[in-house]
């Protein structure tokens, strides 16, 4: 079962926490470095303690846990995601 959001995550390091469909969703790393990749998206995200980033696409995302254990917490997002612009035929 997922953690009610807003709640602190501690991942030790190469641990991954999976949400679910989570777009609109902002992951804030509260210390440590977390790994972000989302489903369809070709570029993963790299986050240091203090940074964060809004999930912008549906499906599944990973947050891994890099360069040892981190903190952190999911919450709704502070800024609405956007789908990815699709480029003309």
């Amino acid at each position: 079962m997922a953690p009610p959001l807003d709640t602190p995550v501690y991942l030790k390091e190469r641990e991954s926490l999976r949400i679910a469909d989570g777009a609109g969703r902002e992951v804030k790393c509260l210390r440590g470095a977390l790994w972000i990749s989302q489903e369809g998206d070709r570029e993963d995200r790299l986050i240091d303690g203090g940074d964060s980033f809004v999930l912008n696409r549906p499906g599944l995302s990973l947050v891994t846990a890099m360069r040892g254990p981190a903190l952190l917490i999911v919450q709704p997002g502070s800024v609405i995601a956007r789908p990815p612009l699709r480029r003309a035929a």
